[in-house]
């Protein structure tokens, strides 16, 4: 009699909260006999799956893909600058960086990867490029006296592609305490905030990923309109604040007016004489009230 061996794997999300993968797991019916052990650190989850048959284990992989197709990339050892690259190949998308602050990003994360040069131009065509990168200056059109760096991160992705000709170009706009990535494609541009010391990189890695598989991007991220990420004013400028008693000092005047009008209207009725209004009001109700026999007209 052969002993039953239990059977494992890892699968490994981006982007996906830890109590959904809790509340998945919950769900998992006793019948498959598969165990699970989920870990988070930053975006990543890493879902270790124990089962004492081959057929729990891919019932409960499928059920984990079904609710998490959009987080789930990869199992085993991939690593998520693998399956970018992955991704990339498949679909036919070339990835270029705008800027000197996302190649850093990511450049020493595709380094070294199998056809990562295929997809990706390590700024050789792009930002780095010493005729390229000022053009794309140039033709993100960047007022003078700009000095927001996220719409000068905007109007980099969206020059560098057009420049270039790339499905997809990356750039970060680095600030205080945080930064904001931007991923231009043809449609528009995705935007996150993401916090210092929350790795950009692994980020930005995800949002290519989704973007090029065509997949729902994580909770959080933003996209802006081609037509919207075009505008030079993209962000909304603050609006004045009103003083309340601005609006009541209004109302008042619009009411003072009606009074006023209904005060002329009243003279030009009684020809001058205001103590006959009751009578004539009075007069003209009973001229329409209808009497016995009478036809409504």
């Amino acid at each position: 009699m052969t002993q039953q061996q239990e059977t494992g794997c890892v699968l490994r999300l981006f982007g996906a909260q830890s109590t959904a993968v809790g509340k998945t797991v919950e769900n998992f019916p006793p019948q498959w006999r598969t165990a699970a052990q989920w870990k988070s650190r930053g975006g990543e989850t890493l879902v270790a799956l124990q089962a004492q048959s081959p057929s729990g284990l891919k019932k409960a992989a499928q059920a984990l893909r079904q609710a998490f197709s959009a987080d789930l990339y990869g199992a085993g050892e991939t690593t998520l600058p693998a399956a970018v690259v992955e991704a990339l190949e498949r679909h036919d998308k070339l990835l270029i960086c705008a800027d000197a602050a996302a190649g850093a990003l990511l450049e020493a994360r595709l380094e070294n990867l199998p056809g990562a040069e295929k997809v990706f131009d390590f700024g050789a065509v792009s930002y780095a490029n010493p005729k390229t990168g000022p053009l794309i200056e140039k033709r993100a059109r960047l007022p003078k006296d700009c000095t927001d760096p996220l719409r000068q991160a905007l109007a980099r992705a969206q020059a560098a592609r057009r420049v270039v000709g790339a499905d997809l170009s990356a750039a970060c706009a680095e600030r205080g305490n945080d930064c904001v990535l931007v991923l231009s494609c043809r449609k528009g541009c995705f935007l996150r905030t993401v916090p210092a010391g929350e790795n950009p990189a692994l980020w930005l890695l995800d949002i290519i990923r989704r973007t090029a598989a065509n997949k729902l991007q994580a909770e959080g991220t933003g996209f802006l309109p081609a037509r919207r990420a075009a505008k030079k004013d993209v962000l909304p400028s603050p609006q004045l604040k009103r003083h309340p008693l601005r609006r009541v000092c209004m109302t008042l005047l619009v009411l003072a007016l009606l009074a006023a009008l209904a005060v002329v209207g009243a003279w030009k009725y009684t020809n001058g004489n205001f103590y006959a209004l009751p009578e004539q009001l009075r007069a003209l109700l009973t001229e329409h009230v209808p009497r016995p026999g009478a036809t409504l007209v």
